[in-house]
């Protein structure tokens, strides 16, 4: 009996390898079940795949190696995959550190008469448009009063 591609990559069940564009099955690797996070159906195997980024539109390669960390090291659930290539997450996550740092700075800026804030805080603004972070009104509007308050300062 082969239950979920024990003894066979290509016996794996398609959902998981959910979208993938190419399944390059010679690149197979023997998976670690005791290590994974899984409910029913665990990887036996972990094969190289490519994937569209929902970022930027290009293929990306989630390689065997990549998988193994993955599903054993991060215990990442089984059943969950990128669904961005590796550098459109490293941007989201800068985007992620960038207005998090201007949640944290924005109150204190607006409120004080540091300059160097003001203009730390306008820098992070700049550079979250930079990225191609899509800004509230607000955090557009507080470059305007930020920008302000300097100009006045002066």
């Amino acid at each position: 009996m082969n239950n979920f591609g024990e003894k066979d990559p290509k016996s794996m069940p398609d959902h998981l390898f959910y979208g993938a564009t190419k399944i390059a099955y010679a690149t197979a690797e023997r998976a670690d079940i005791n290590k994974q996070n899984y409910t029913v159906c665990p990887r036996h195997w972990y094969i190289t795949a490519t994937f569209t980024c929902q970022g930027c539109g290009n293929p990306f390669l989630f390689t065997a190696s990549e998988q193994q960390i993955w599903y054993e090291e991060y215990r990442f659930f089984v059943y969950s995959q990128p669904n961005k290539c590796l550098e459109c997450r490293r941007l989201a996550r800068h985007v992620k550190q960038l207005r998090q740092e201007y949640d944290v700075k924005i109150a204190e800026a607006l409120a004080a008469d540091d300059q160097e804030l003001k203009k730390a805080v306008i820098a992070i603004v700049d550079a979250l448009e930079e990225a191609g972070a899509t800004l509230a009104d607000g955090v557009q509007e507080n470059r305007l009063l930020l920008l302000r308050q300097i100009a006045n300062q002066e």
